[in-house]
């Protein structure tokens, strides 16, 4: 009987330890700039499209193209994914915590539940969806990924959506001191939404900072569906006053820099 009493008493108390530290020790969501880079006026096509202007519009419609995937496309995803941060997390079990809210800023209502599992080197996160209303849809899985213990460095799969819950977009990322210091940006997907295959998969966007006055650069492979073959872009601007230059040899049919003013104007490179 005491032999009972005794083993009684060590699983409770395991299960108490477990149940009182396991709000401690929830892992940290990873900043929503691992997931979205806001390229501030690079990615604003809106200006006129000046023939003064071809350096800078190029650059910012190349760049423009991964801002409308990943602001418009994964809209939801990435609003729900900000909000998460908000939320107070409620252990599972496990080593599994999860986070369970509605999404707000949008006309129908959606559901979101975010789990992120400790694991022994790194966080395991998976991001559930589910819409009422107006085409509604069952919670599916929306995004998933994996963050390092040290919450510096990580990868996203998102999918494309309830219709079509095909990985779309993968993003690796990594963090230098407070913060994301570089995140690429890969298109997964392989086959589109008629089934056929999806020719820009492959194509890729890496965006990072750097200690030079053009502090920002974004280098970008992607398919051109006119050329009908992949091409490649080298843009650096200034992240203050938005100056830079672009190399893109397919485009310009040379392989030199390009340069832009702070007001977009095509000037001479130094």
């Amino acid at each position: 009987m005491k032999q009972i009493l005794a083993f009684s008493f060590i699983v409770l108390f395991f299960f108490s330890c477990e149940k009182e530290n396991s709000t401690e020790v929830a892992p940290i969501i990873p900043p929503v700039e691992t997931m979205i880079v806001d390229f501030g006026k690079m990615a604003n096509i809106t200006k006129s499209a000046d023939i003064a202007k071809t350096n800078w519009l190029y650059s910012a419609t190349t760049v423009g193209w991964w801002s409308i995937i990943t602001g418009t496309t994964f809209a939801i995803p990435v609003a729900a994914f900000r909000s998460a941060i908000e939320v107070e997390p409620t252990y599972i079990d496990n080593l599994t915590w999860q986070w369970q809210y509605s999404v707000e800023g949008f006309t129908s209502q959606y559901s979101a539940r975010l789990t992120g599992q400790l694991q022994s080197k790194e966080v395991k996160w998976e991001m559930y969806i589910s819409k009422t209303g107006i085409q509604p849809f069952d919670e599916f899985l929306w995004f998933e990924g994996t963050s390092g213990i040290d919450g510096n460095s990580g990868q996203w799969i998102l999918y494309q959506s309830s219709d079509f819950p095909e990985k779309t977009i993968q993003i690796d990322w990594k963090k230098e001191a407070e913060k994301v210091g570089e995140i690429k940006y890969t298109y997964i997907r392989e086959k589109n939404d008629q089934g056929k295959t999806d020719s820009f998969n492959g194509s890729t966007l890496t965006y990072g900072l750097q200690n030079t006055e053009l502090d920002i650069f974004v280098n970008v492979h992607a398919y051109n569906a006119e050329e009908k073959k992949f091409n490649d872009s080298f843009i650096e601007w200034n992240s203050t006053n938005y100056f830079g230059h672009v190399k893109a040899e397919d485009f310009f049919k040379d392989s030199n820099w390009h340069c832009w003013d702070s007001e977009g104007n095509d000037i001479l490179c130094d």
